[in-house]
């Protein structure tokens, strides 16, 4: 009896140990959950949580995996709702992996979170972190023109979705800014050079939105040395520089949204996409004066809304719309708070939206079958018919 008691006790003691082990684990839900709650409780008495969490998730490296990071990330985002932008945490992620090994930054870009969380910000830092330092003669430029080429398209078992690499091209605009030295004719021509004619468009945005949203030291000091530099009282005449290419200058002038008054609520974009190059530019500025909309309101739907209703009447679907896929953008798996932004659209704008967002879906999730499927059954009956290769 006594030795079976101890062979039992041995095996309560080896079972309790193995549970040790498991619920112990960097990887572990119990320590995951732990990390994220060390983490709201550090930045909950902070003046600027956001950058208490950009300076606290990314030390956790390298005791956790960048997936497991995110997973922490994931929870921080759902145990403090007010916390939902967490695109330039992401960036700071993305630049410490990329720390540890500079030359493979390519390989790097992978390890981005498959439901693109935080609007794909790792990639971003990735790209930045790597090249923020360099200015690169015209010799050692062409050397990596092929690298800049394959970096945002699918490798290894990276199989990105269109908009993963509209993201990563965005990126690569901001890259080219430094590569330059922010000759920004240059990396104008080199966005035209490495990328499609689909991702033009992105590429340029990064390359203006660099010059106005400089977010570290280095930035700064890339602005300080350029000998003309766009100011709050001088955007126009700064974009004028590129009147040649209407394309560029709308990008420039666009871009320059922080310097405008009454962006994030609607109030000002009116005021701000007057003027633009020609019709198709206009268009794209109120698409991105949405983009920033739907950005600045992650978590608070009624915001959003109540600014696309600032907006003339005939750009509102397109306004919902936009606020709606930046939703998507920061976590593809919210197709539920997606959606129902688009409800509170008055209709038929509301039904428009979300005709929208279906013909959307493909691009947005790629292969991502799983996300794709659940966005499309969150949606009305007679708009699902429309949404992906999916649904057909």
């Amino acid at each position: 009896m006594t030795r079976r008691l101890l062979l039992a006790a041995a095996v309560i003691v080896g079972i309790a140990a193995l549970c040790f082990v498991w619920f112990a684990r960097p990887g572990s839900p119990s320590v995951l959950e732990r990390r994220a709650d060390a983490a709201v409780s550090t930045c909950a008495t902070q003046s600027d949580p956001a950058a208490c969490y950009e300076r606290e998730v990314p030390a956790l490296l390298p005791g956790l995996t960048v997936p497991q990071l995110f997973d922490v990330v994931r929870l921080i985002r759902q145990k403090d709702t007010a916390y939902q932008f967490c695109h330039v945490l992401a960036h700071k992620i993305g630049e410490r992996v990329v720390a540890e090994d500079p030359d493979k930054w390519v390989d790097a870009i992978p390890y981005n979170p498959t439901d693109g969380l935080c609007s794909n910000g790792f990639i971003h830092g990735v790209i930045g972190g790597r090249f923020r330092a360099e200015v690169l003669d015209d010799a050692t430029l062409r050397k990596f023109i092929p690298d800049f080429k394959r970096a945002c398209e699918a490798h290894g078992d990276w199989r990105p979705s269109d908009l993963d690499r509209a993201m990563c091209y965005h990126a690569m605009g901001h890259l080219y800014d430094y590569i330059t030295n922010a000759d920004l004719h240059k990396a104008l021509a080199l966005c035209e050079e490495t990328t499609t004619e689909q991702f033009h468009r992105v590429c340029r945005e990064g390359v203006f939105m660099q010059i106005y949203q400089p977010l570290e030291p280095d930035d700064y000091a890339l602005i300080e040395q350029m000998p003309v530099k766009p100011t709050p009282g001088t955007v126009r005449q700064f974009c004028a520089r590129f009147k040649n290419n209407p394309s560029y200058e709308g990008a420039c002038l666009r871009e320059s949204w922080p310097t405008h008054a009454g962006m994030t609520d609607g109030t000002g974009v009116a005021s701000f996409c007057s003027g633009q190059p020609n019709t198709a530019e206009t268009a794209a500025c109120y698409e991105g004066a949405s983009a920033i909309i739907g950005r600045m309101s992650l978590g608070d739907p009624g915001k959003a809304a109540a600014a696309c209703g600032q907006l003339p009447d005939e750009r509102q679907e397109m306004c919902f719309t936009v606020t709606a896929q930046a939703v998507l953008e920061e976590n593809r798996n919210d197709a539920s708070r997606s959606i129902e932004l688009c409800r509170l659209a008055r209709e038929p704008v509301a039904r428009g939206c979300m005709k929208a967002l279906a013909s959307r879906a493909e691009f947005i999730f790629g292969r991502n079958v799983g996300e794709l499927q659940q966005f499309c059954a969150a949606l009305p009956a007679g708009i699902r018919a429309g949404c992906g290769p999916v649904s057909r």
